[in-house]
């Protein structure tokens, strides 16, 4: 059997489509798993799973996040990079407010794809007091919909996950560790070298979006 057909999840379990994996998959026997409906039940199984290696490779969601206010620490400068506040790029600022002020959007400048927030020189006030917890931002962040790059990333995850399940127990089994997650198949078995190139290339597309947080020790 060769995979085709259309499947379709909801954003909120799924970044890809059941389709866009069954395109990665054209040409492989997947007669093992039996007619088009098992497979795309087996497919339906894996989706949220293999969102969840993505999400924890990168760092974090895809998802749009609306109607958010984070709370954070004045610096001293004229600038605070929001993404160091559990937020991620891209980000849009509805509001502003130090110490209790609302500061007008006509006063800083905000950088949707950097997550930088900068007070204009002639801004009242032209810098961020230092404080703690004394600047409020209400934004929104994330995509409306994910780039097609982690689209792309996850349905390779779950073709690997569906070619490591079909080669077999014989020879080494070999690990593949993507964030929290293990991707196990064997070395010798006659999709060994597949799963290891779709894995490769996943993690090549996740690696623009990675977010590297820096903890305080």
């Amino acid at each position: 059997m060769v995979a085709q057909g259309v499947f379709t999840t909801g954003n909120l379990s799924s970044y890809c489509r059941a389709e866009d994996v069954f395109r990665i998959l054209a040409g492989y026997d997947l007669e093992p798993f039996g007619g088009e409906v098992e497979l795309a039940a087996r497919v339906a199984e894996l989706l949220p799973l293999t969102r969840g290696m993505v999400d924890s490779s990168a760092g974090r969601d895809f998802r749009r996040h609306a109607d958010q206010t984070i709370v954070v620490d004045g610096n001293g400068t004229d600038r605070l990079l929001l993404t160091e506040a559990a937020v991620a790029v891209p980000v849009h600022v509805r509001a502003l407010r130090v110490e209790g002020t609302a500061i007008k959007a006509e006063a800083y400048h905000a950088y949707p794809e950097t997550g930088l927030l900068r007070l204009k020189p002639q801004a009242m006030p032209s810098r961020f007091p230092a404080g703690v917890q004394n600047v409020a931002v209400d934004l929104d962040w994330g995509f409306e919909q994910p780039p097609a790059e982690i689209a792309l990333a996850q349905a390779k995850l779950t073709a690997a996950e569906l070619l490591a399940e079909l080669s077999g127990e014989g020879g080494a089994v070999r690990e593949t560790r993507i964030g929290d997650y293990t991707v196990r198949y064997a070395e010798e078995g006659r999709y060994g070298a597949a799963v290891r190139r779709l894995c490769a290339e996943a993690m090549e597309l996740l690696r623009r979006y990675q977010v590297v947080r820096v903890a305080a020790v």
